[in-house]
Parts: structure tokens; sequence; C-alpha cells
């Protein structure tokens, strides 16, 4: 999805150029903005910020360049990377409202309580650990990053039954680090359970309906809060959670994933969504609760 910017409020544009699977850092960077006509200049050409380790490239917008909602505004982006200068166009929207991420792992475990068990999970010892980390030299070799999101769990020994968010994990010291601290720091006889988290698979969810709601038109003029979607993303999710645990076309999982995809299709279907097209500050008339199914397709 292109990236989205609340109407009248201060933002961040990114973009980070890859080439053959890694991310270049260029050494210095330039962005021209215009409006949604493509020729009118927004914002004449000025520097933006290189982060010299990720090669991520920045600029804030202001309010004035967010004043007005419409969609596929453009920006330009010159920049230099081993003395060679690159363009690349980048299209973003600017909108009333924004969506985000309404459901956490938990939710899916009250849909669908078998997703629990068959979550990715791990148990050890932990061989050490301070405040808010725990440490497990001896089992933990797994990729950076590869229970970010879960929850780490003490089954027993010093700090037993205490539940933490893993907020990272760093595979060359094999170190947790959790979110809010221990209450009672693990200590070598902590025996330890962790569990991964489904947001890879729900952030898909996410990035699927939000297209679909793209596609529907008139975007940038659509009144949503996450909690409307909050029920399609949980179909949609375990939709695609299945489909990952399926062996064959007539097992539990492959039975779960046609039935979820229909539960989600029904939800969709009969969401009804309210637009401010006329700039009154409310939603009046023809704007109020249009089922989504009815939504003519075409951009504001």
């Amino acid at each position: 999805m292109k990236q989205q910017f609340l109407k009248g409020k201060t933002g961040t544009i990114r973009l980070t150029a890859y080439d053959k699977n890694r991310p270049l850092i260029p050494t210095s960077a330039l962005i021209t903005l215009y409006k949604s006509d493509g020729t009118t200049v927004l914002q004449a050409q000025a520097s933006a910020s290189v982060d010299s380790t990720t090669g991520e490239m920045t600029y804030s917008l202001t309010t004035t360049h967010t004043a007005t909602h419409d969609l596929n505004y453009k920006a330009v982006w010159q920049y230099v990377v081993s003395g060679t200068t690159y363009y690349e166009t980048q299209l973003f929207d600017v909108v009333k409202s924004i969506l985000s991420i309404p459901i956490t792992d938990d939710d899916l475990y009250a849909e669908l309580e078998s997703l629990r068990k068959a979550n990715i999970q791990a148990q050890g010892t932990a061989t050490g650990g301070v405040a808010g980390t725990l440490i497990d030299t001896a089992r933990r070799k797994e990729a950076t990053d590869f229970w970010k999101g879960g929850i780490l769990e003490i089954l027993s020994g010093t700090g037993a039954n205490q539940k933490r968010d893993i907020t990272g994990f760093t595979q060359s010291s094999s170190t947790f680090t959790v979110s809010p601290d221990w209450a009672t720091t693990p200590s070598t006889d902590s025996v330890y359970r962790c569990i991964n988290s489904f947001s890879t698979k729900i952030l898909q969810s996410f990035k699927k309906i939000e297209t679909m709601l793209y596609n529907k038109g008139k975007r940038d003029s659509l009144i949503l809060e996450s909690s409307q979607i909050e029920m399609p993303l949980i179909y949609l999710t375990v939709h695609f959670i299945a489909l990952d645990l399926m062996d064959e076309d007539t097992d539990k999982w492959s039975l779960i994933a046609k039935a979820y995809e229909k539960k989600f299709d029904d939800s969709f279907n009969t969401m009804t969504l309210d637009y401010d097209e006329d700039e009154s500050g409310g939603v009046q008339g023809e704007e109020a609760q249009q089922g989504i199914g009815g939504i003519r397709i075409f951009r504001s």
C-alpha cells in the first residue's frame, strides 16, 4: 500500500531503495513534492535525511503539505549512491481516516483456541538475565527478532508465573528483551516457554483489507475507525494461518481455511462506510452508511 498521511497533520514520508535484495546507502538525497495532478509543485526540491545504517530516506511533511485530502500526491526522490545519481517516483495519499491494526494474538486465540497449540513454541532454561531480559545460550539460536512480538512465560524456578511481551530477540547473544521488566529477575533455574506471534499474518491480512478498501474508491474521504475492521481482520487472518497449516485439501486446517474465507467475505461485504466528501466536517445524507458491496469503484 501507498503511504497515507492524515489531513492537516504532520508526518514523515519514507523510501528505501534496494539492489539485489540489499538496501542501498545513499550519501545524499533530495525530494520534490507535487500535488495530485502530478505537475503542480507542492514543495520545491529540498534535502532529505538518510539513515547511514539502513539507507532509509525520510522527509518531514508539514501541515501545509497535508492541507487537502486527495489521492496520488507525487514525491520525486533524487539520491546519490557511489557517485551515481538515481531517481525514483513515489505516490502517497492524504486521507481523512487512517486505520491501525486493532487485534492481537489473543483475539485470534479467543476466536479459535486451537491456534494457540498450532503456534510455534519452544522451552528451555535460562542461563542468565537482568531486569528486562532472559538469556539462553544453550538452546536459543533462532534468527534475530524471530520471537519478537511473542510471549515469554516463566514456568518454574526463579520468577515463576510471570508472563511478558517479547520486544526483541538477538541471535548473537541468545537474548530475549521483554516489556515490562521482570518483577523477579530470572536466574539459571528459571524454566521458560516462548510462544511466537502471528503478527506477520495479521499484517498480511491488514494490508489486504486496506487494499480492498482502497480499490473501492474515495479512500481519501473515507471515515472509518479501526474497530470496524476488527472481525473481518480476525477472520481473514485465521484463513491465512489455516492455509499455511494445511497438508491436504481435506484435512482439518483446509476446512477451517474455507470456513473462515466465507466468514471474511460475509463480514467484509456487509460493512457500511461513511464518507465526508463535501468538507462539511460530518457525514450526512448519501455520505452515510453506504454498503460496501454497492459502492461504485472510482477515484475522488
